[in-house]
């Protein structure tokens, strides 16, 4: 196809507008810490993922035309293939900030590192839950739904690095599979937008470290489940670490806080429109995620919902898509596509496409900032995305929910997007 100066000039311009504009967005966000010091470094550790930047549709789908993308980029009409992988998330502790990855292993709970952690509150008998329970303790998972300070706790992870001086197998970060480096606000603080602390915790720690740090295994409430877990910390404690009341405070949480990790071997069983244990081979399982092990989203969704916001709240200058949370962004498809999706491979692995995913609230709140907006995009969303009857009246839906089809695999940006069946869903409740 041949071009004429005027549209080669237009194309040239297009792409320097684009090479500004992700400049301009890298600077907006360089008061993320995406690395520390090499004096701050754990021992025998490199650092896994960057602070989370926004993901943006790609340079292929920003200066490439539809009508070009269909035939020579995403080939709809000559084959299953409809998009890439954009962008990979992960979120260490439920709620807390993401950390932008560019490989992840992915398990039968879902991507390695996600969904690990999470804070809890202590709850009494005679509070709104009520577990008709014996356990002397009753430990309530929160997230930005009550608690939106969450969003600024940022996080690093922290992996075993072969190449390093420290390195060796009996290693304590390497036997514990590396660190998660937590850095809160300081609620001390005159400026707790800027003025950060830290502390570190093992990733999954042995149990020589769990009995050495005094990790207990208590009971957690998380939704309808009550599983074993592994205590970290908690404000309960006689002598409770510096960093956990502080956590507290800035939060504003009133009841007791703790941080929980899951228990190996104690992860919570997946049913209602997951696949089947004899369909999967496995028994489909998770961590702490709300419900299914992955959660993909389309850009073309968050651009076509950004568009929406832009006429009915014009102080929403930035994407949107950070405020859903999800762990795989991909390019290509068009808007809400992905609605029908039921088998798709990425790479070389196969995926179930469970359901949709039902919205709360969480999405009103900014995840650069903790700010949350009284009602959107929550109000606009329930206009026109209230397509599941499974879900009931008023429930928006957004992004999809997945299985892996096995056990184990990779997934990297880039990775190619292949719809392999589709399809109708009805979103079955808790």
């Amino acid at each position: 196809m041949a071009f004429s100066s005027t549209s080669a000039a237009l194309l040239l311009s297009t792409f320097i507008c684009f090479l500004i504009s992700a400049t301009l967005l890298r600077r907006r966000y360089s008061n993320e810490p995406s690395h520390v010091d090499h004096v701050d470094q754990p021992r025998a550790c490199k650092q896994y993922g960057s602070s989370p930047q926004p993901p943006i549709e790609s340079w292929r789908s920003i200066l490439i035309p539809k009508s070009w993308k269909k035939w020579h980029l995403y080939p709809r009409k000559q084959g299953p293939v409809v998009g890439l992988v954009n962008s990979l998330y992960v979120h260490p502790i439920k709620s807390c900030r993401a950390v932008r990855v560019e490989e992840a292993e992915v398990l039968s709970t879902g991507l390695k590192y996600d969904r690990s952690f999470t804070f809890a509150e202590l709850l009494d008998h005679e509070g709104k839950l009520d577990m008709n329970s014996s356990e002397s303790t009753n430990w309530m998972f929160v997230t930005q739904r009550k608690y939106r300070l969450l969003a600024n706790i940022r996080l690093e992870i922290w992996v075993p690095d072969p190449e390093s001086p420290d390195y060796s197998p009996d290693q304590a970060n390497v036997m514990s599979e590396g660190i998660l480096r937590v850095r809160y606000p300081d609620p001390k603080s005159d400026s707790p937008t800027t003025a950060f602390k830290m502390f570190d915790i093992p990733y999954s720690p042995t149990e020589d470290q769990v009995s050495e740090m005094g990790y207990t295994k208590e009971k957690l409430t998380i939704w309808k489940d009550r599983p074993d877990v592994l205590l970290i910390a908690s404000t309960t404690n006689a002598s409770p670490p510096e960093w956990i009341k502080e956590i507290q405070s800035y939060i504003r949480c009133l009841k007791p806080l703790a941080l929980f990790r899951v228990a190996a071997g104690h992860e919570r069983q997946v049913f209602r429109n997951a696949p089947s244990k004899e369909q999967l081979g496995y028994q489909s399982v998770v961590g702490f995620v709300d419900a299914y092990p992955l959660h993909i989203l389309g850009l073309s969704s968050v651009a076509n919902l950004d568009q929406r916001l832009a006429s009915v709240v014009p102080e929403f200058k930035e994407s949107s898509a950070l405020r859903f949370r999800a762990n795989i962004y991909c390019d290509g498809p068009e808007a809400y596509a992905e609605d029908s999706w039921k088998r798709i491979r990425i790479g070389q692995s196969m995926y179930y496409v469970a359901c949709r995913t039902t919205r709360c609230e969480l999405p009103n709140t900014n995840q650069r900032t903790g700010v949350k907006h009284q009602s959107q995009p929550s109000k606009l969303m329930k206009t026109y995305r209230n397509i599941d009857e499974g879900a009931g009246l008023g429930k928006a839906c957004m992004g999809m929910q997945m299985v892996p089809a096995t056990e184990r695999g990779i997934i990297k940006v880039g990775d190619e997007i292949e719809v392999l069946e589709t399809g109708a869903h009805y979103y079955i409740k808790q």
